[in-house]
């Protein structure tokens, strides 16, 4: 394929520490994959096309997905790919969520994106266990590694839904980025020229769709982060089955419990 021959001559010059062997793996594996359009050990070898039998090509997928030198070299064709997307721009807006790597796993895969002409476009994605859902032991090495990721001076603004908290906001900071999350649940709030906390949940009431700024201040009382906060409430959305805002909550904010 002509596609396939373009990106392995691009990974070639950009990405010179791949050998040429592993490479040449990386571009079948590619091929089988947009061929078959399944993405597993089992089928990427029996979507190889050739002479060649199908057990020898999952062996031959086997040897790739377990090269750990590949994995080594991951970053770099990351920051080739980032380098494309956020080169020309100082502050790339980044969105940055968690999404089951696949149905009954218990792993997680944790992304970083962005929209490129309506399209979410990946910079910068890693694998988790459900173990470490959400904590600052999965969210830090992932932010060492998108920082190592971006072209040098770039400046994000990290957007995040809600469950991101302020260990997290914290960790984004210390990176010198910018950050924007959504608040949920009873988080207390104390504006810098107030001494008395507020719940977040006062301020709904007045929600509506035009966004109100309620000014600087404290974000959280046992562990408070310096914050500007907006009030907004998005317009409802009209569906034919409305299911209530809670639904669905519960599917990947459980945390392990061994069994």
């Amino acid at each position: 394929m002509h596609d396939i021959r373009i990106l392995h001559d691009l990974l070639k010059k950009q990405c010179p520490a791949i050998h040429a062997k592993r490479l040449s793996s990386l571009m079948t594996a590619t091929r089988a994959l947009l061929d078959g359009q399944q993405l597993s050990l089992t089928q990427l070898g029996r979507n190889i096309t050739g002479k060649v039998a199908p057990k020898h090509n999952i062996k031959r997928m086997d040897r790739l997905l377990g090269n750990t030198q590949l994995h080594s070299e991951r970053l770099a064709i990351y920051r080739w790919h980032a380098h494309l997307l956020c080169g020309a721009n100082p502050m790339p807006i980044i969105l940055v969520d968690w999404s089951d790597v696949r149905e009954q796993t218990r792993h997680l895969t944790l992304r970083a994106s962005v929209s490129v002409q309506g399209r979410s476009v990946v910079l910068y994605e890693r694998v988790f266990p459900f173990a470490q859902y959400n904590s600052p032991v999965s969210h830090n090495p992932f932010l060492q590694e998108l920082a190592a990721v971006l072209p040098q001076g770039c400046c994000p603004l990290i957007v995040t839904d809600a469950g991101y908290r302020n260990p997290w906001f914290r960790a984004v900071d210390a990176l010198g980025w910018f950050w924007l999350g959504r608040v949920r649940g009873d988080v207390g709030f104390k504006r810098h020229d107030s001494q008395h906390w507020q719940s977040n949940k006062t301020f709904y009431p007045s929600a509506n769709t035009k966004a109100q700024y309620l000014g600087a201040g404290l974000l959280g009382r046992k562990s408070p982060i310096n914050c500007h906060l907006y009030l907004f409430k998005a317009a409802a959305k009209q569906c034919r089955d409305k299911r209530s805002s809670k639904a669905g909550r519960r599917h990947t904010d459980r945390r392990a419990d061994g069994g």
